[in-house]
């Protein structure tokens, strides 16, 4: 069986431009689609780290006078429920507008690349067609097709991430500098946490994906020759055959689910982290009076909503590698050269018989 080694620095970086070449590639075919998922994204960025700052403030304003004065008025009620509702519908329209303009984006990229690899498998002549299995065939215009395009759906969210994180770091600046000093150590924790996965993950995805176009084919194969397999008596070892590729692809995802096992936790772990060792320093600045209670609040719910947008970074980096794969996988049908020959008879005119009746 083929084991899946850690890439070297230098294959690594040579996937990742080639990556962000096809992911330049989409962006100029689906320029519109995209630019209203990038916008979007931004607009969910921003509005994260505000419902932040609004939290805070209101803690502030809100929730400890009235604390102190043991009841709430309607006033005070009415103050929560249209800041809140306000940053959180403008983060609803940002979702929306990301998630649809992303999903338009890729799925009309993968209905013209399926339409192009059809395309010329018609214009292609016969003996390429002979040259080439079926199953491999449908893998192109099916599995390498989506295997490419996929990088869109993480995408943007990872665009909105870079906003989200030069926004934070910003608002943390401004409500205490030892308090970002966490934050700025946490966020390059999550960051090198994710890269360390992508190197880990990347080669044991494409391998999954290698073998799922092998699975493909060989069932293909198996299917289309189901006649000549039970005339030679070769039902044993087609079935062998088949097994042996179905159990490298499910040893190949076990190994996928377990590299995502082990690192999960770690990344879940670090910006937890982040948040105990605010609390532990922002009680002991609140009780010097440096900062307020709101100002820790603040702080630690950013980091408590920031873990799961960072994550998108490791999406992004993971699904390259399969994008260059299949962009490799449905180009090399594309640059075929060659057409399929037809001769000049017309089969909808019928041929006169020798005795000029008709044919």
């Amino acid at each position: 069986m083929t084991s899946a080694s850690t890439p070297s620095p230098r294959a690594s970086n040579r996937t990742l431009r080639r990556g962000l070449r096809v992911v330049g590639r989409g962006f100029r075919q689906q320029p519109k689609a995209l630019f209203v998922a990038v916008v979007g994204s931004a607009i969910y960025g921003v509005m994260t780290v505000l419902t932040a700052r609004v939290i805070g403030s209101l803690t502030g304003n809100v929730v400890e006078p009235a604390v102190r004065a043991g009841e709430i008025s309607g006033a005070q009620i009415w103050t929560i429920v249209w800041q809140l509702g306000l940053v959180v519908l403008l983060t609803v329209v940002g979702v929306v507008l990301r998630r649809a303009g992303a999903g338009f984006a890729f799925f009309n990229l993968q209905a013209i690349y399926r339409r192009r690899v059809t395309g010329q498998y018609l214009r292609l002549p016969l003996s390429w067609h002979h040259r080439h299995p079926s199953g491999q065939l449908l893998s192109n215009a099916n599995a390498d097709v989506e295997a490419t395009w996929n990088v869109f759906q993480p995408l943007p969210m990872a665009i909105g991430v870079l906003v989200m994180l030069v926004v934070a770091g910003a608002e943390m600046l401004r409500v205490d500098i030892p308090l970002a000093l966490i934050g700025f150590l946490v966020f390059p924790a999550l960051f090198v946490a994710n890269l360390v996965f992508q190197s880990r993950m990347s080669p044991r995805v494409t391998r999954a994906q290698q073998l799922r176009a092998e699975v493909s084919e060989v069932a293909h194969e198996s299917v289309e020759a189901g006649l000549l397999v039970k005339a030679m008596g070769r039902e044993d070892q087609e079935t062998q055959r088949f097994a042996e590729r179905t159990d490298q692809l499910r040893d190949a995802a076990i190994r996928v689910g377990r590299t995502r096992g082990t690192f999960d936790p770690v990344i879940e772990a670090i910006p937890t982290l982040g948040t105990l060792a605010v609390l532990a320093v922002g009680t002991s600045r609140v009780g010097s009076g440096a900062i307020e209670a709101a100002d820790v609040v603040q702080i630690a719910y950013l980091f408590s909503v920031l873990a799961f947008p960072v994550r998108a970074f490791g999406w992004v980096l993971s699904e390259l590698p399969r994008t260059v794969v299949g962009w490799d996988r449905i180009s090399s049908v594309l640059d075929e050269q060659g057409e399929m020959a037809y001769g000049d008879r017309d089969p909808a005119s019928p041929r006169a018989a020798p005795n000029g009746s008709p044919g």
